[in-house]
């Protein structure tokens, strides 16, 4: 595959390796990047599903903590294959997939960011039309067209805006989270105990997908990390950020959700920034604008990304800035329709969105955090990955199809939604332990698949290619060339 550098002032590279020498960054630097991924008002509706179910704040909040811990477990994870790999993160399922069998959890990955645009163009849309000047409309696509420049663009200038804004942000979340103890009825809502175990399950549910969506765009950014980053430093980083945010707003969504139950989410926050006073209601939705035009980029890039990665297997081309463009353009146009077409209740297409995500994404995660923690334990040949016929990988990777797939089949009788709830889920009356399900079924079933391949021939082979990877926990310092003839040998 060959392989562009960076263009001047816009970035080349989509889904191929990131040599050593075009790396930079820091681990702080990511920390603050994840906090900001998180750190917008629609992660706020993540924590208004519990009261839907009638749920009061202290069980609300509980499900939060546990859902958000074990949900950005998993993204953690997926960080420290970045610098290590050098790679985005879906073309790394290329080992457990094979280079076209990758498609089936390449088209969720892509899905997944390119949905979360639509709704952050949709919320910063709607806060900017309650505060400023035009309609609700015209800044959506405003948004949408300033984040797809941004997204073109590329990762730099993404990190750099996202580090400013970030401390912007942490000072709106300061005086919001000061406003809501003055102005919300903490007392009362604290000694709340309903309770529903459907509820708790749902929200619970939520917060993990919430965090779990972002497991396939993790690397696509921590791969500009130099490979000598220890992976520990990179998987806290990407932990201690999103947890921060994502605790902090989706607590205030839940707080707000039940003091004004008749607004929306987002509305509520602006409503009890105002009773504070200050124009702190006029500011915060000025604020989110402005961070949820950013996150649409970062989702428009990793979505663009990972279609362009799949799409290669089937045909080879090189990455380029024209290409990368066109990609960027074409799914930005998709997001801003599909946001102008998105029904006005948010927070109930958000949470089924977010339940469905979950049950795709799942199952990935437990195949390839099992492959690289546990089987092939960090050891892979970039330049395998990157070749159109797979390389070692081969085209079609069986055992981890079916590990995936069975995963998604034994979870379907735990599924609990509006469209469809399986007769295990009913039983439970309506709580849905799907995800615990899919995780453990397509991980187990992988490494019991994985036991027949012959590791150690593999790792001969991996030993002699152009570009690979070390021991894990061991530094690793991929070849500086600029890519591989596409389909040449290792």
């Amino acid at each position: 595959m060959s392989s562009s550098h960076q263009h001047g002032a816009v970035e080349a590279r989509s889904f191929d390796h990131v040599p050593e020498s075009e790396r930079g960054g820091s681990v702080r630097g990511q920390a603050k990047f994840w906090f900001m991924v998180n750190a917008t008002l629609i992660t706020a509706y993540t924590g208004a599903v519990g009261p839907l179910f009638g749920m009061g704040l202290p069980a609300t909040v509980l499900a939060i903590v546990v859902g958000t811990l074990f949900g950005t477990l998993f993204q953690a994870f997926h960080g420290a294959q970045g610098p290590h790999m050098g790679l985005p993160q879906m073309i790394q399922s290329r080992v457990q997939f094979g280079s076209r069998g990758a498609i089936l959890p390449i088209a969720v990955a892509a899905v997944v960011p390119i949905g979360f645009a639509v709704f952050y163009l949709q919320t910063g849309g709607g806060a900017a039309a309650s505060v400023l000047p035009g309609t609700f409309e015209a800044w959506q696509l405003g948004l949408g067209i300033l984040a797809g420049v941004l997204a073109i663009v590329g990762y730099r200038l993404i990190l750099a805006a996202e580090g400013v804004i970030a401390y912007v942000m942490l000072a709106n979340l300061v005086a919001l989270t000061v406003a809501a103890v003055s102005v919300l009825p903490l007392g009362d809502l604290v000694a709340d105990g309903s309770w529903s175990a459907v509820g708790f399950l749902a929200q619970l549910g939520a917060s993990a997908g919430y965090q779990i969506a972002i497991a396939p765009i993790v690397s696509d950014y921590t791969r500009y990390l130099p490979s000598s980053t220890r992976s520990a430093a990179v998987s806290a980083a990407v932990f201690v950020g999103t947890v921060c945010s994502a605790l902090w707003i989706e607590v205030l969504g839940a707080a707000v959700s039940l003091s004004y139950p008749d607004l929306d989410v987002v509305v509520a926050i602006g409503t009890m920034g105002d009773a504070w006073g200050f124009g702190l209601g006029t500011v915060t939705m000025v604020v989110a604008a402005i961070v949820c035009l950013v996150t649409a980029a970062v989702s428009v890039y990793s979505g663009t990304v990972s279609l362009l990665s799949g799409a290669e297997a089937f045909k080879a081309f090189a990455s380029t800035p024209a290409l990368r463009a066109w990609t960027i353009s074409i799914a930005t146009v998709l997001v801003i329709a599909a946001a102008l077409a998105l029904p006005g209740d948010v927070l109930l297409s958000f949470s089924t969105f977010l339940l469905l995500l979950g049950y795709l994404l799942i199952p990935w995660t437990a195949v390839n955090l099992t492959d690289y923690y546990l089987v092939r334990r960090g050891v892979y040949s970039v330049s395998d990955i990157l070749r159109t016929d797979g390389g070692i990988y081969g085209r079609w990777g069986v055992r981890g199809m079916a590990s995936y797939g069975l995963g998604v089949l034994c979870m379907v009788p735990f599924v609990s939604t509006t469209l469809y709830t399986g007769p295990v889920a009913a039983s439970l009356g309506g709580a849905d332990i799907a995800f615990a399900v899919g995780l453990v079924v397509s991980g187990t079933c992988y490494a019991l698949l994985m036991r027949s391949v012959d590791l150690a021939s593999e790792r001969a082979h991996v030993s002699a290619a152009e570009i690979a990877t070390g021991r894990l926990g061991r530094t690793s310092r991929p070849s500086d060339s600029a890519g591989l003839a596409e389909g040449s040998p290792a």
